[in-house]
């Protein structure tokens, strides 16, 4: 007999980035995540999302966090990383978004477009480390 699996229920969800430069990072989620009040505190910047909280750590941090796993720091490369994917309100807020990514040091892979599969509206765009964005807005009034 197997044994019990305890009851957990989780109760935040925080994701950790790697960052080469805070203020450069700083200035980029402020600008296209619309969230100006955000600060540098230890080499972390905090972004708090709807249901996430997106921790930006400047890379010597980072690296303190993830040598306890036996791990280091690696950015993004070709065929590898995650997908950050976040339901936006409206399509011209997305839109904005994605104009708001190449003025402040990230670049746009796809411009915003309705997928055939999906019926999404969906951009995708790189922040100035390479982490990978998509954006999607469903058409839906939220």
């Amino acid at each position: 007999m197997a044994p019990e699996t305890p009851s957990s229920k989780v109760v935040g969800t925080v994701v950790c980035l790697p960052v080469h430069d805070l203020d450069a990072a700083l200035v980029f989620y402020r600008k296209v995540f619309g969230v100006p009040d955000l600060e540098v505190s230890d080499g972390i910047i905090l972004v708090e999302l709807p249901h996430l909280s997106l921790f930006l750590i400047e890379e010597s941090t980072f690296e303190s966090y993830s040598r306890k796993a036996g791990r280091g720091v690696s950015y993004p490369g070709a065929g590898t990383g995650v997908i950050l994917s976040c339901a936006i309100e409206s399509a011209q807020a997305l839109d904005g978004m994605l104009e708001a990514v190449a003025s402040h040091g990230g670049s746009v892979v796809k411009q915003a477009a309705v997928e055939a599969e999906t019926g999404l509206y969906i951009g995708y765009f790189f922040d100035p480390d390479g982490h990978h964005w998509e954006l999607a807005y469903s058409g839906e009034s939220r």
